[in-house]
C-alpha cells in the first residue's frame, strides 16, 4: 500500500519537523484528500469553512472493514454513552462488538504549529502501515483526527514565519491574533460554541462520535518540562464520576511510561495544569465521562530552534516547583537544543502509544463508557439536586430559550413541561424547561447550571497560604453569566414531561400594527432585530419612559413595509414579537447607529478587542477598526461618535516603556519577541491628548477593563483604581467569579437591563469615583451590591468591593467617558450583561 501514497518528505519536499520548515494548510489538505483517494483506511470528512472562509475538516483512520460498519460503530457508542433503558448484559454485547473511538486534535492555538505537522506523518503511517502495531490499532480503533483545529490561524503562521525567515524577526508569532475575532481564547469557547470552528469540533466531540478517549495536543513555554501528558493536578470536580479520573491516569501514564522506554527525557505529568474548569475542549470533555488526555509540548521559536540554559529550567507556582527528579518527574531534560522535530517525534510517540492502549483495552473502555453513563443517571436519581428548572417567565426569555439551545448543543438532555407541576412548593406552567440531573452528562450539567464555591484548601493555597488562582475561571455558571432565572430543585418531584427536540424559540406572529410596534428592550435579540431595521432605512425610536407595561427604553418602529419584512424576520429567526400600537408614545428618541470605532494594536493582538468586534458583528452594528494613524492625526472627531478601547492594560494601549511597565505591573520581567518596528504599534502620549480632544470636543470614548487607566492616568479624571493597592492576596482574591450588582435602568446604558444582575468579575480594576468639585458629573450606572456579593466562584474581600461603581459614565466638556470595571460581552458569554454595551453604540436625536 505504501507505493500509493507519497511519504510526506516526498511530497512536501523536506522532513515534517525539520528545522525552518512548515507544511502549509492549503498543501496538508491537498496531501489528505490525496490519502483519502488513494488509501481504503481513511475517509475525510469536510466540516464546512472556518471563520475566514478555509476548509474545516476532519480524517477518520480505521481498518476498512470498520469503515464499512462506521455508521453502526457510532450508533454503539452512542448507546453506550446514553444507556437509559440499556441493560448491563445488553451493554456487555455491544462493548464486545464495537470499536473504541479515539479523537485526536491538534493544533488549536496556531503558534503551537507542531500539532498539525504531526498529524501529517501520522495519518500517512496508518494509511500506509502494515505492520502488527498499526494492524492492531487499526482493526479495534477508530481514529478520528481534527488535524487542525485553526487552519485561518495555521495559514496566519506560517505565511508570518516564512515571510521572516532570515531575518533578525525569524521565529516571532504573527504581531496580530491567530483567529478572526478571538486568538488564544478559541479554546475557551468549548461550551457557549460561538465561533464556527467550535462548532465542528463539538459536532465530533460531542454528538457524531461520542468518544471513549479525546487527545488534544498543544505547547506550553520553552523553560519547562519538555512534555506534559495527563493526569493533570488538583482540584477536580467531585461530581465526574471517578472511573473519569482513573483512565486518564492509566491512559497517560501508560503513554508517559512508553515514552520513558523509549528513552524520551523530561516527560511530566501531574504539574502545573488542572482539569477544573470546561472551556476548553479538553477539559470539558472530561465532564462528559470521556477519558480526556491532554499533552504540552515545549515550544520553539514557530520553527525555529531555541536554546535552553540549565539555569534557566525551572518549575512552577503551582504542583512541581523545582526541577529536581521527583515522582511524576523522574527524568529532567538538562537542557541545550530543542527543535521542531522533537515536538513530532514526542508527540507521534504519545498518540501511538496511546492508540495501541486503548486498542488492547478496547472491550473494556467501551463498557467503561456504559458504566459512568449509567452511574451518572444513577446518581442523578439517588442525589440532590434532582433538577434544574428554567421558568418562561424571564426578564429575557429569548436568551433563556439561548441557554437551553447551549445545553442541547453540549449533548445534555433538556425536557419541557407539558402541563403544570410543582416542584418545592412553586408551581411551573406548561413550557418550562426542566434539566433533570438523572442523565449521562450530569456532571457537565451540574456545573454549568449550580452555584458554585470554588474549592479553598490545600490544592488551591501554597504553602505561605496565599491563594493560587484557577488555571481559568473560577466559575463557568450559565445562568449568572446569561441572567437567565434557573432554579435548583432538591427535593423529588412528578409531572408530564417530554424531550426537548428541535426549535426552543417560539414562532410569533407578527401582528399589524397602525400606528407602528414596539420591541421589548429587555431582549437582546431586539438589538439584533434594530441593527437590521437600521441597515434597512427603517424608521425606529426609543421611549425613554415606561410604555405599555415595557419599562424605559422600548423601541418603537414606525410603520412601513420595510420594517414590517425586518419584523417577520426577527419574529421566524429569533421569536422576537412586537407588539402593534395604535399610536405612537409620546417624548421619542430618533435611534442611529453612532459612528464606531474600535482601537486595534498589534503585539499579539488584544483578544478583548477580538470580542468586541466579533459581538457587534453578530448583532449587526456596524464599526472601523481604529489605527494609530487615525489617533494620532487629530480627526477622530470627524469620523468617530465613539471610540472603544478594549481591556488591555496602558503600555500596550500607548506603547510606551512596555517591558518596563508590564514587568511591574505583572510582577516578573517581561520581554518582548522582536517584532519589525512597523508592526510596533502604540498611540503613545501624544494619541492620549487628542483622545482627550476627541471626548471635550463631543465624542464618547468606552474604556473597558484595564483601560480605564487611561482615563485616570492620561484625561485625569477623579477616578481611583484601588485594585493597584490591593496586592496581597490574602486580603483580596477575585480570579473570575460571578458578583451581585446593581443597574441604573433608567439611564440610557442601562435601559432593559433588571434593576439587579450579576456580572463577571476578572482581573479588574476596582473603581472609586473620587469626591471632587465637579461630582455630579459622574454618574454610577451600575455597581456592586450592598453585600452578600458572591454568587458563584471565589471572593475573598468583600469589604473591597461593596458599593463600588462598575459602570461610570463621566461628562467631560461637550463629550463622556464611559469606565467599565468589567468586560460585558466577556468571550461572547455573558449575555445578561451584553445591553450595557450595546447600549453605547447609539445616538440618540430629540423629536419635535
Amino acid at each position: 500500500m505504501g507505493g500509493q501514497v507519497p511519504s510526506p518528505e516526498e511530497f512536501f519536499g523536506f522532513r515534517i519537523g525539520e528545522d525552518g520548515k512548515l507544511a502549509r494548510w492549503d498543501r496538508i489538505l491537498e496531501y489528505y484528500r490525496l490519502i483519502a483517494s488513494s488509501s481504503p483506511r481513511v475517509r475525510l470528512l469536510e466540516l464546512g469553512p472556518t471563520a475566514m472562509g478555509n476548509p474545516f475538516v476532519a480524517l477518520v483512520v480505521s481498518s476498512p472493514e470498520n469503515l464499512a460498519r462506521l455508521d453502526e460503530y457510532r450508533e454503539i457508542a452512542r448507546r453506550l454513552a446514553y444507556p437509559f433503558d440499556l441493560s448491563e448484559e445488553e451493554a456487555r454485547r455491544l462493548a464486545e462488538e464495537g470499536r473504541a473511538i479515539v479523537v485526536v486534535g491538534a493544533s488549536i492555538h496556531a503558534t503551537e504549529v507542531a500539532g498539525a505537522q504531526t498529524m501529517v506523518e501520522l495519518i500517512y503511517e496508518l494509511a500506509t502501515r502494515d505492520d502488527a502495531r498499526a494492524r492492531r490499532i487499526l482493526e479495534n480503533v477508530i481514529l478520528v483526527a481534527i488535524p487542525c483545529m485553526n487552519p485561518d490561524g495555521q495559514l496566519m503562521v506560517v505565511d508570518w514565519y516564512n515571510k521572516t525567515r532570515g531575518t533578525e524577526h525569524e521565529g516571532t508569532p504573527p504581531p496580530w491574533l491567530y483567529h478572526k475575532y478571538c486568538g488564544h481564547d478559541n479554546n475557551r469557547d468549548a461550551f457557549m460554541l460561538t465561533q464556527p470552528e467550535s462548532r465542528y469540533i463539538a459536532q465530533i466531540l460531542y454528538r457524531d462520535f461520542v468518544p471513549q478517549v479525546f487527545v488534544d495536543h498543544h505547547q506550553m513555554g520553552s523553560t519547562a518540562a519538555r512534555f506534559f501528558i495527563s493526569p493533570e493536578m488538583d482540584p477536580i470536580y467531585p461530581d465526574v464520576d471517578p472511573l473519569v479520573w482513573r483512565e486518564i491516569q492509566f491512559i497517560g501514564t501508560y503513554a508517559a511510561a512508553r515514552l520513558a522506554q523509549r528513552g524520551f527525557k523530561g516527560v511530566e505529568t501531574y504539574s502545573p495544569f488542572t482539569p477544573d474548569f470546561v472551556g476548553g475542549f479538553q477539559t470539558l470533555a472530561i465532564y462528559m465521562n470521556i477519558a480526556s488526555v491532554l499533552t504540552e509540548a515545549a515550544s520553539v521559536k514557530i520553527a525555529s530552534p531555541v536554546f535552553v540554559h540549565p539555569h534557566q529550567l525551572r518549575g512552577y507556582s503551582r504542583g512541581r516547583r523545582s526541577d529536581e527528579p521527583q515522582m511524576n518527574y523522574p527524568d529532567p531534560w538538562p537542557g541545550g537544543w530543542w527543535r521542531l522535530r522533537d515536538i513530532v517525534d514526542y508527540q507521534k510517540e504519545a498518540t501511538y502509544a496511546i492508540l495501541e492502549v486503548v486498542a488492547a483495552h478496547r472491550e473494556e473502555l467501551l463498557y467503561n463508557t456504559y458504566v459512568k453513563n449509567r452511574r451518572s443517571i444513577e446518581r442523578g436519581l439517588a442525589d440532590p439536586p434532582f433538577a434544574f428548572v428554567i421558568p418562561p417567565k424571564q426578564h429575557d426569555p429569548l436568551t433563556a430559550c439561548r441557554l437551553v439551545e447551549v445545553l442541547l448543543n453540549l449533548g445534555v438532555v433538556v425536557h419541557v413541561a407539558a402541563e403544570p407541576f410543582e416542584a418545592e412548593g412553586r408551581t411551573y406552567p406548561a413550557g418550562t424547561f426542566v434539566v433533570f440531573m438523572a442523565q449521562p452528562r450530569r456532571a457537565l450539567a451540574k456545573k454549568l447550571l449550580e452555584r458554585f464555591l470554588y474549592p479553598d484548601n490545600e490544592f488551591t493555597r501554597d504553602p505561605s497560604g496565599r491563594p493560587i488562582a484557577p488555571y481559568d475561571l473560577a466559575t463557568e455558571r450559565l445562568p449568572d453569566f446569561m441572567g437567565v432565572r434557573v432554579d435548583e430543585v432538591r427535593e423529588r418531584f412528578t409531572g408530564s414531561f417530554r424531550v426537548v427536540g428541535g426549535r426552543v424559540r417560539p414562532r410569533p406572529a407578527v401582528r399589524a400594527g397602525r400606528a407602528g410596534w414596539l420591541l421589548d428592550p429587555r431582549l437582546n435579540d431586539a438589538h439584533r432585530v434594530v441593527a437590521r431595521l437600521l441597515r434597512e432605512g427603517c424608521a425606529v425610536y426609543r421611549a425613554p419612559r415606561g410604555v405599555l407595561g415595557y419599562p424605559p427604553g422600548a423601541f418603537y418602529v414606525e410603520p412601513s413595509e420595510g420594517a414590517l419584512r425586518v419584523l417577520e424576520w426577527g419574529a421566524e429567526e429569533l421569536g422576537v414579537e412586537p407588539a402593534p400600537v395604535d399610536q405612537p408614545p409620546g417624548g421619542l428618541l430618533r435611534v442611529s447607529f453612532a459612528r464606531v470605532g474600535i482601537y486595534q494594536r498589534l503585539y499579539g493582538g488584544s483578544m478583548d478587542e477580538g470580542w468586541i468586534r466579533w459581538l457587534f458583528d453578530d448583532f449587526g452594528v456596524p464599526y472601523r477598526v481604529v489605527d494609530d494613524e487615525l489617533i494620532k492625526s487629530g480627526r477622530i472627531r470627524e469620523e468617530l461618535d465613539v471610540l472603544i478601547m478594549p481591556d488591555d492594560p496602558l503600555p500596550l494601549l500607548k506603547g510606551e516603556n512596555i517591558e518596563e511597565e508590564l514587568s511591574k505591573l505583572w510582577g516578573r520581567p517581561v520581554k518582548l519577541p522582536p517584532w519589525p518596528r512597523e508592526h510596533q504599534t502604540g498611540f503613545g502620549r501624544e494619541g492620549a491628548e487628542k483622545i482627550r480632544e476627541f471626548v471635550e470636543g463631543g465624542g464618547t470614548l468606552v474604556c473597558v477593563g484595564r483601560s480605564v487607566d487611561l482615563l485616570i492616568k492620561d484625561l485625569k479624571l477623579p477616578l481611583r483604581n484601588l485594585a493597584e493597592e490591593l496586592k496581597d492576596p490574602t486580603k483580596y482574591f477575585c480570579p473570575g467569579s460571578t458578583l451581585r450588582a446593581v443597574v441604573d435602568n433608567e439611564h440610557p446604558l442601562g435601559w432593559g437591563m433588571p434593576r439587579e444582575t450579576t456580572v463577571l468579575f476578572t482581573g479588574s480594576p476596582v473603581l472609586e469615583v473620587v469626591h471632587s468639585h465637579w461630582n455630579e458629573r459622574y454618574r454610577e450606572v451600575a455597581r456592586f451590591a450592598d453585600r452578600d456579593l458572591l454568587s458563584s466562584g471565589w471572593l475573598i474581600g468583600e469589604e473591597h468591593l461593596r458599593r463600588k461603581p462598575l459602570l461610570v459614565e463621566a461628562l467631560v466638556g461637550r463629550g463622556r467617558a464611559l469606565a467599565y470595571a468589567f468586560r460585558p460581552h466577556f468571550r461572547g458569554q455573558t449575555h445578561g450583561t451584553f445591553k450595557l454595551l450595546l447600549n453605547a453604540v447609539y445616538l440618540y436625536r430629540e423629536q419635535a
